[in-house]
C-alpha cells in the first residue's frame, strides 16, 4: 500500500523499449536481391544500409515481386534517418514520430541495435482539434459545406461507422484555402454510408463497387447552395501487383488509409461523428511538411508504385506554391530509371494531362516535369527543349485568349501540341500512342504540331489581303491554327487570333435564298456566289445589302447571265 507523503523513484521508459530489434546490417551499395536474402536470414523487418540509410523488408520483397531484384538496395531504403541511443528518453524519440519521421536508428554506441518504426506502433499524438476553424467557414459555400459535415458526422454514427473528411479538403483548410469538394472515407461499407446520405440531402449517387467508393451530385444544402460534388470511400489499404497499374483494394483502417496515399500534405483527416467533430488525424507529419510548404512521399518506391504521382506532384507545386522534397526527389530519379511502365494506361497519363492544363498555375507544373525530365514516361526518347517551358506558358495564354474571346479551345490538347513542337515525327508519334490518342484527334494533332510552314507563310504575309489569309485557315482545324499560333512571331499571332475571332464568322448580309431570287441559279452556283461575297465583306469592298445585290447582278453577268434572268419570288 503506497504511503501518504513517501517518495517513489520514478521509472523512465527508455528508447530502447520502443524499439523492434529485428534489423539486419551491411554494407551500402548491396543489390535489393541481395538485401531481401539477408533479411530473411536474419529474420529482420528492417535492413540498415551503411551509417543512415534503412529499408523495410515488405519493400524489399515488394520491389523484387516487381522484377527490380538487382536495384540497388540503397534506392528503395529510406535516408538521411535521425539517430537516438538506446538509452535516451522515450519522450524525445515520440517527438520524432510526431514530427512525420519515416524511420528512428537507435544505437548503442556506434552500432544500430534496433529501429523505431512509427508505422509498427500505437503512439499517442498531441490531440488537435479543427473544430474552430470548421466554424469559421464564413462565406455561404463555406457555411453550407460545415452543414454537410455535420449531418455526415451523425449519419454515421446513426450507422455505427467513423466517418472523416481527408485529403485535399483538410489541407487546404489547414491553409486557410477553399477546397470546392469534399472528400469523406467511412471505416465501414462506404457505399452503404452514400445511399444514407443521399436520402438525407437529396442529389445522385454513383457507384463504384470495384474500389468501394460513391460519388453524390445534385445534392443542395440550406437555402439552396449547391454542395458540389461529394467523394465517399471505405477506408482501403492497397496492393499494387505491377508498377503503375491499378491497385487492388481491400478494407482497412482510416491510418492505413491515410498511409497508402500519395503525400503527407494529402494524408490528414478530420472526425466527423459528434464525439470527436474536428479532430485532426496526422500520423506521417503532414501538418509541418504543410508549414514548410514540402512535398513528401509516403515511401521511396511511391513514384514507381504509381507514376502518374509524379504529375500530381507537379500539380501541387504549381497550384500551392511547394517543393519536392530531397527524399521526393530521389525517388522520382527511381521512377524514371525503373522502366516504361506499360500496366500504366494511357488514359490515366493523359487524364493528369487534362488536369493540370486546366489549372490556372498549370504551365509551371509542365515546365517542371520538363526540368525533371518525366516526359520521358511518354517516351524515352523524349528531348527537353531549352524553349519547352516558354511554349507551355504560351500555349496557357493562347488559351486564356480563347476563352475570354468565346473560343472553343481545349486546354490539354494545346499543351500537348506545345509540348511535342520540338520533337522528331516518331517521337510525336509514339507520344500520341502512349497519350491514348488516336484516329482524327491524332492526326489534327499531329498535324498541328507539323505546322511550321503554315507560320512561316503567315508570318511572311503570304496572303496579303483578308480574305486571302481567311480562305486559307477556314479549312484548318483549331488545334493546327494553335500549333502555327505556337510557332509564329507575334505579327502572324495577331493574324491567326483575328481570323479565330472575327474573320471566321464573317457571312454575308444576303442568304441563299436571297441570291436565288436575284437569279442565280440552284446549285453550286449558289454557293460560288456567297463565298465571293463573304470575300468582299472581308476585304470591305462591300458593306450593305444593296453593295451585295450590286455585286450579284455583275457576277451574273460575269457568269453569262442576265440581271432578267432573275426568277420570280413566290409568296
Amino acid at each position: 500500500m503506497a504511503k501518504v507523503g513517501a517518495a517513489y523513484p520514478q521509472v523512465e521508459v527508455r528508447a530502447a523499449a520502443l524499439m523492434d530489434p529485428r534489423v539486419a546490417r551491411m554494407p551500402a551499395g548491396r543489390r535489393v536481391a541481395e538485401a531481401l536474402r539477408v533479411a530473411h536470414a536474419a529474420g529482420a523487418e528492417v535492413v540498415v544500409l551503411g551509417d543512415r540509410r534503412a529499408v523495410r523488408r515488405r519493400d524489399l520483397e515488394r520491389a523484387a515481386r516487381w522484377g527490380l531484384g538487382e536495384l540497388g538496395a540503397g534506392d528503395v531504403a529510406w535516408g538521411g534517418l535521425g539517430s537516438v541511443p538506446a538509452g535516451a528518453s522515450e519522450s524525445v524519440a515520440r517527438r520524432m514520430v510526431v514530427d512525420g519521421v519515416p524511420m528512428i536508428l537507435v544505437r548503442s554506441g556506434r552500432q544500430v541495435v534496433g529501429v523505431i518504426d512509427p508505422e509498427r506502433m500505437e503512439i499517442a499524438r498531441p490531440s488537435l482539434s479543427l473544430a474552430h476553424r470548421l466554424d469559421r467557414l464564413e462565406s455561404r459555400e463555406g457555411e453550407t459545406r460545415l452543414w454537410l459535415l455535420r449531418v455526415a458526422g451523425k449519419e454515421a454514427e446513426w450507422l455505427g461507422v467513423p466517418v472523416f473528411a481527408v485529403g485535399g479538403f483538410v489541407r487546404d483548410l489547414l491553409a486557410g484555402r477553399d477546397a470546392p469538394d469534399v472528400d469523406l472515407v467511412v471505416e465501414g461499407d462506404g457505399v452503404a454510408f452514400a445511399r444514407q446520405l443521399c436520402e438525407e440531402i437529396g442529389g445522385r449517387a454513383t457507384v463504384h463497387d470495384t474500389f468501394g467508393t460513391a460519388s453524390v451530385e445534385g445534392a443542395a444544402g440550406p437555402g439552396g447552395v449547391s454542395l458540389g460534388r461529394i467523394d465517399i470511400a471505405s477506408a482501403r489499404r492497397e496492393r499494387y501487383d505491377a508498377p503503375g497499374a491499378l491497385p487492388v483494394v481491400s478494407m482497412a483502417t482510416v491510418g492505413e488509409d491515410l498511409r497508402r496515399r500519395d503525400f503527407s500534405v494529402n494524408a490528414m483527416a478530420v472526425a466527423l461523428q459528434p464525439s470527436a467533430f474536428g479532430q485532426l488525424l496526422d500520423a506521417v507529419g503532414g501538418r509541418r511538411d504543410l508549414g514548410e510548404r514540402r512535398l513528401k512521399p509516403l515511401h521511396p518506391l511511391s513514384f514507381v508504385e504509381d507514376p502518374t504521382r509524379i504529375f500530381r506532384a507537379a500539380r501541387y507545386a504549381a497550384r500551392l506554391g511547394f517543393r519536392l522534397d530531397a527524399e521526393g526527389r530521389r525517388a522520382l530519379r527511381l521512377a524514371l530509371a525503373v522502366g516504361d511502365y506499360p500496366a500504366l494506361s494511357g488514359t490515366r497519363l493523359r487524364a493528369e494531362l487534362e488536369l493540370m492544363a486546366s489549372e490556372p498555375r498549370g504551365w509551371r507544373g509542365f515546365a517542371l516535369l520538363l526540368r525533371w525530365k518525366a516526359l520521358r514516361l511518354w517516351d524515352r526518347r523524349y528531348d527537353e527543349s531549352r524553349r519547352g517551358a516558354d511554349r507551355v506558358r504560351a500555349a496557357a495564354r493562347l488559351c486564356r485568349w480563347a476563352g475570354r474571346a468565346g473560343i472553343e479551345m481545349d486546354p490539354g490538347e494545346v499543351t500537348v501540341i506545345a509540348l511535342l513542337l520540338d520533337q522528331s515525327a516518331s517521337v510525336v508519334t509514339r507520344c500520341l500512342a502512349r497519350l491514348a490518342f488516336d484516329g482524327e484527334p491524332a492526326r489534327r494533332i499531329r498535324d498541328a504540331v507539323m505546322s511550321a510552314s503554315l507560320a512561316r507563310g503567315i508570318d511572311g504575309a503570304r496572303w496579303r489581303t483578308a480574305s486571302s489569309l481567311a480562305d486559307a485557315l477556314r479549312p484548318l482545324p483549331v488545334q493546327v491554327l494553335a500549333g502555327a499560333w505556337l510557332r509564329a512571331g507575334r505579327p502572324a499571332q495577331r493574324r491567326i487570333e483575328w481570323f479565330l475571332r472575327r474573320g471566321r464568322a464573317v457571312r454575308p448580309l444576303l442568304s441563299g435564298d436571297d441570291v436565288v431570287a436575284l437569279g442565280v441559279p440552284r446549285g453550286p452556283a449558289v454557293g460560288e456566289c456567297l463565298a465571293a461575297l463573304r470575300r468582299l465583306r472581308l476585304d470591305r469592298l462591300v458593306r450593305t445589302p444593296r453593295d451585295e445585290r450590286a455585286f450579284v447582278d455583275r457576277w451574273q453577268s460575269r457568269q453569262g447571265r442576265r440581271p432578267a434572268d432573275r426568277r420570280p419570288v413566290v409568296a
